[in-house]
C-alpha cells in the first residue's frame, strides 16, 4: 500500500471534519498577531486571509462562530483563554474547534476544560513538555481530533500510546487516524504509574 496515498486519505478525512465546522460559521481568526498574552488578542482585528470571510458580529460586538484560531502568535501560556472566549464569542458554550498551534505554550491550561463541546484542538508546534498535561483533556468527551506533534512530549517513547489510552474518545491524533487496533494495544510501560502519580486527577 502506498503510504503517501494512505496519509492523504486520512488527512482528507480530517479536512472534511474541519470543513464541517467551517460550514456552520467562518472561524474567528486571530492568528499571526504577534500577541504574547490572551489579553492582547482581545483588541486585535480578525483576519479573513485564510477563510475568505470573518464571522458575523452581533450588536453586542461578539462573533457568531464555534471555531477560534489563535495560531502563530507568541503565546507562552493559555492563561486568560476562557475570558477571551467569553468576551469575543456570542455563545461560548458551542466552541468546538480551537487552533493554538505554533505558539510557545508550555502547558495545557485548565481553561480549556470549560468548553465541553470541543471536538478539535490544535496544539502542535508548542513547548509542552509534561505528558500528564494531556490528562486535562480527558473530561472533553466530544473531543475527536487532537494535534500535539512538534512539542517536546512527542520525543517520549510512549507518546502516542499514552495519549490514545488517556483519551479513548479520539478518532484522529496528529492528523493520523486512531485505529481500533491502537486502542486495543497494551498500555505503554509505566502508564499506570504515571496516571497514579498525576496530581491533576
Amino acid at each position: 500500500m502506498d503510504m503517501t496515498n494512505a496519509y492523504e486519505d486520512v488527512f482528507s478525512d480530517y479536512k472534511r471534519t474541519e470543513q464541517q465546522e467551517m460550514i456552520i460559521a467562518a472561524p474567528l481568526d486571530l492568528s499571526f498577531k504577534k500577541a504574547t498574552t490572551m489579553d492582547e488578542l482581545a483588541n486585535k482585528r480578525p483576519q479573513a486571509v485564510r477563510t475568505g470571510k470573518i464571522p458575523l458580529r452581533t450588536p453586542t460586538d461578539r462573533f457568531v462562530t464555534c471555531s477560534f484560531w489563535l495560531s502563530n502568535n507568541l503565546l507562552t501560556s493559555m492563561d486568560g483563554f476562557k475570558n477571551l472566549v467569553y468576551k469575543l464569542l456570542d455563545d461560548p458554550a458551542y466552541l468546538s474547534w480551537i487552533d493554538l498551534s505554533f505558539n510557545e505554550i508550555q502547558k495545557i491550561g485548565d481553561d480549556i476544560t470549560k468548553f465541553p463541546n470541543l471536538k478539535i484542538i490544535y496544539l502542535h508546534g508548542n513547548n509542552i513538555s509534561n505528558i500528564n498535561d494531556v490528562m486535562k483533556l480527558k473530561s472533553l468527551e466530544n473531543l475527536k481530533s487532537l494535534t500535539l506533534h512538534g512539542n517536546p512530549i512527542e520525543n517520549l517513547q510512549y507518546y502516542r500510546g499514552y495519549i490514545v489510552h488517556v483519551l479513548p474518545q479520539l478518532t484522529t491524533l496528529d492528523f493520523s487516524a486512531v485505529l481500533s487496533a491502537d486502542k486495543k494495544k497494551a498500555p505503554p510501560a509505566g502508564f499506570y504509574k504515571m496516571i497514579h502519580n498525576n496530581t491533576g486527577i
